[in-house]
């Protein structure tokens, strides 16, 4: 007889199914949609953000602009005034338009939007009041909640909600504490989030509304004393959320579950294609194992596909940044070191990281049938047992002491520092100016970073271990310095992303004026029409 794990994660599968909603829907017009497509596939191919976190940002970045445009919108929200221009309708509308949800929105979640926003705006406006202000980072990590607030509500994520449940049903029992320093709730929040991180990859501020939920049940239908409840707390709450975000054992669940999140998408893939057989299918091992290993094969196909399209916006990225640093740096910095334009370093320093890009993804290689085989195995136990065989012991984090850790850090920096001296080397037997090379090398560590990240659909596939040997020992030790830094110049310039800005300020609220302007436009073309065929 299956485990209670998988009747109740097959039973919350069958639940997950969204009903829609019946009633008017909200509309757009297609050319106009359209162009707001196209808008939207150049920024997202600008700004190199995860693919799962796509429509999240696009929702914050539309609150962001509505509130740096029109600071009255978010800052007033409760006056009568704005509803008549209603933002949440506006979202709504972009969303629509540029693909983000699909064109089957019922009218009456403006409403629902609009009243998760006016939540948020009395949350922050209640926090400036007994502050006197409101910490910028505060306000921000604010707005992403309720973006990602938003984005749930538009599209429930119940099947993310079953999955979890079962990764922590089938796992808690065979993590193990040993140390008394911590106690049971606190490793079972920190595994219930990880669970999170390692099967759906969400960020900080998708945490942050999870966890808002669990601290507060009633946070999606807060009233008024419960929002000004957490307002009054704020400061609190926040470091209660920080502290399990940046948990000492963060690290040591997550690597934990990271390799078993892909048995539990198959075991959600079996579900989707055999819906109706599910039950007789797990309880014969020859047909389990077999839709086990169809599914993984359609996984891994799909995994190609999706690395491809992750290959190609990755040089996008690194070529469009590339070529903005090339006009507005590289070019003068030639005529001023070198007194003329070197063609050849310039020809290099565009070309060189988009091919290495494609050279690094050209080597990543999909699971062999080991990997089959473990998933089998790992799926077999949880359906037959509710958990997994291995049991996993949570020791204290290691604390170097100070002369060792500088040691080792001293060692890092070194090999950084050697590497980069023969790569300047190098390079200037190719005649590279001093300048040329800072730049060949700061892109050097970003398609490092992009590298490690491309692959990251594949790993996500593994559920073997991945054995060290000596030459991949080597080439981490060189390579990782390398990746560390090409993941902080990465962080940094999605922060001063300049065509990012230019984009977000300058173009796009004009841009999307004009689409609303002519959206106005066709709506009262078809009322025209409409009128003149009644008649």
């Amino acid at each position: 007889m299956p485990s209670k794990v998988a009747q109740n994660l097959f039973n919350n599968l069958r639940k997950s199914e969204i009903i829609k909603d019946e009633g008017d829907r909200i509309k757009v017009h297609s050319v106009i949609g359209a162009a707001a497509f196209v808008y939207e596939k150049v920024r997202n191919a600008i700004d190199y953000n995860e693919e799962h976190l796509i429509r999240k940002n696009a929702i914050n970045r539309i609150l962001r602009r509505k509130l740096l445009l029109e600071k009255v919108i978010l800052e007033n929200y409760l006056l009568d005034k704005h509803h008549h221009d209603n933002i949440s309708e506006q979202l709504l509308q972009e969303l629509i338009r540029a693909k983000y949800v699909e064109n089957d929105i019922p009218v009456t979640m403006i409403e629902v939007i609009d009243k998760i926003i006016q939540k948020y705006n009395l949350l922050i406006n209640t926090i400036k009041e007994n502050e006197g202000n409101i910490d910028k980072k505060v306000f921000r990590s604010l707005l992403q909640m309720a973006a990602v607030e938003i984005e749930q509500t538009l599209i429930p994520p119940k099947k993310e909600a079953a999955l979890a449940r079962a990764m922590f049903s089938a796992f808690n029992p065979r993590i193990k504490l040993m140390t008394r320093s911590v106690d049971e709730k606190e490793k079972e929040l920190q595994l219930y989030i990880n669970c999170y991180r390692a099967l759906f990859k969400w960020d900080e501020s998708m945490l942050e509304y999870l966890m808002m939920n669990l601290y507060y049940p009633k946070w999606k239908n807060a009233d008024t004393d419960l929002i000004k409840k957490i307002a009054n707390n704020f400061d609190k709450v926040n470091k209660e959320f920080q502290k399990h975000l940046h948990h000492p054992w963060k690290k040591q669940i997550y690597r934990i579950l990271n390799k078993k999140a892909i048995v539990f998408w198959i075991m959600n893939d079996i579900y989707d294609k055999n819906e109706k057989d599910i039950d007789d299918i797990i309880a014969n091992p020859d047909e389990l194992e077999s839709a086990i290993k169809k599914a993984c094969q359609k996984r891994y196909k799909e995994v190609r596909v999706k690395l491809r399209r992750g290959v190609v916006r990755s040089i996008i990225y690194v070529f469009f940044t590339k070529m903005i640093l090339a006009l507005l740096l590289e070019l003068p910095m030639d005529l001023y070191l070198s007194g003329f334009i070197n063609y050849t370093t310039l020809t290099i320093n565009i070309l060189f990281p988009p091919l290495i890009m494609l050279v690094v993804a050209m080597m990543i290689r999909m699971p062999r049938k080991e990997n089959t085989k473990k998933i089998i195995e790992i799926i077999s136990s949880i359906i037959g047992t509710g958990t997994v065989k291995k049991d996993y012991e949570l020791e204290r984090p290691k604390h170097r002491g100070s002369v060792v850790g500088f040691i080792f850090n001293s060692i890092y920096a070194l090999t950084f520092i050697f590497s980069i001296f023969v790569i300047f080397w190098i390079l200037e037997n190719f005649n590279f100016n001093i300048f040329s090379s800072l730049i060949f090398v700061l892109f050097l560590t970003l398609v490092s970073f992009f590298g490690i990240r491309i692959r990251r659909p594949v790993n996500e596939l593994l559920a073997v271990e991945k054995k060290d040997n000596i030459l991949s020992a080597i080439i981490d030790f060189f390579s990782l310095p390398f990746v560390s830094m090409g993941r902080f110049m990465s962080e940094k310039f999605s922060k001063i992303n300049f065509i990012a800005f230019l984009l977000d300020f300058i173009i796009e609220a004009p841009f999307k004026l004009l689409i609303e302007i002519f959206e106005d436009l066709f709506g009262f073309l078809r009322e025209k029409k409409n009128d003149v065929m009644d008649n």
